[in-house]
């Protein structure tokens, strides 16, 4: 059994946020708001490692190229594992760049400025680990 596999929710990150606002329309209150931000906010993170082509964690053991690796004691299990794919062609990339340190990237509306989501902590301590940054 492989220890990694494809998942198709990263694969469009822009034509799902697209989804979202059209599902959502015009946000006329806080709570419309919030369910909102939770649907399109990791999307977001998506977007903008397939915009430049970088690759990050999106959520623990998934990169923004939608590779899922299985759970490792191997922090740096992600970035080792050769099956990385281009985020805009999903064809095999032998040499992806990574993205350095993301500090508080994955947000929630009404955090304090302190707070970090689990997944940024995890993605830095990789980086400094590897000293990609």
């Amino acid at each position: 059994m492989a220890n990694w596999s494809y998942v198709k929710k990263w694969e469009n990150p822009l034509e799902t946020i697209k989804a979202i606002d059209k599902e959502y329309g015009r946000i006329t209150s806080s709570p419309v708001f919030f369910g909102y931000w939770a649907k399109v906010s990791l999307y977001r993170v998506a977007l903008k490692d397939y915009e430049e082509g970088l690759h990050s964690l999106i959520q623990e053991n998934t990169c923004t190229c939608g590779l899922r690796i299985n759970k490792s004691d191997n922090p740096q299990a992600i970035i080792e594992s050769k099956h990385h794919r281009n985020h805009k062609t999903l064809e095999p990339e032998p040499n992806p760049k990574f993205r350095g340190l993301v500090g508080r990237r994955i947000s929630m509306p009404l955090m304090s400025m302190d707070w970090r989501h689990e997944v940024d902590v995890l993605w830095d301590a990789v980086v400094k680990d590897l000293s990609l940054d």
